[in-house]
């Protein structure tokens, strides 16, 4: 979204690159599932987003976690660092459903602009994410894009700044040199 702001103009807030790490790029095919849908609306925001925030054990949130490093292991204490207790309260919760319910069709739209950026994009994307898949976000920008360099990380999940935190700086470096900001 960034990169798209000021696409009409030179202005201060223009992007000189992207550096994308296993990020959501392009609409995916079906829906969030139950999850998302009954939290995300108006009951699932009155009812389940409360009892869920009262009830839900620390392991469900340990694994929800694992899951997003998956197959990589979760750094040791990492939970506690990020504060993810504090994803529970119901006011977070709420809105981190409701923002994830409403992300598609900004990205359905964000994706008609697309064609318009020149800008250097570095991709690095874990082939074993299934977060936000390879097959469905990085690798078919890097198809679509010429200004796309798409580095895909074997047995590699949703956390590659994390897991491959080597590749993470040398794309930030790459990106910084392709834009002439080295």
């Amino acid at each position: 979204a960034w990169a798209l702001e000021g696409l009409e103009e030179e202005t201060p807030v223009n992007a000189s690159a992207v550096v994308s790490l296993a990020g959501v790029m392009l609409p995916w095919p079906g829906g969030l599932g139950a999850y998302y849908t009954v939290n995300g609306s108006a009951f699932g925001g009155a009812v389940t987003v409360p009892l869920i925030s009262a009830y839900v054990p620390d392991r469900v949130v340990q694994a929800a976690i694992a899951g997003t490093f998956d197959p990589n292991e979760m750094p040791d204490g990492y939970a506690e660092h990020i504060g993810a207790p504090l994803t529970l309260r119901p006011g977070p919760f709420r809105e981190n459903v409701r923002q994830v319910n409403t992300l598609r069709p900004h990205v359905v739209e964000m994706e008609t602009r697309y064609a318009d950026l020149t800008l250097p994009i570095e991709i690095l994307h874990g082939e074993a994410d299934e977060t936000v898949p390879l097959r469905v976000h990085g690798g078919p920008m890097a198809e679509r894009y010429d200004t796309v360099h798409l580095t895909p990380l074997p047995g590699v999940g949703h956390m590659p700044h994390h897991t491959a935190p080597e590749e993470a700086v040398a794309a930030i470096d790459r990106a910084a040199a392709r834009a002439g900001r080295d």
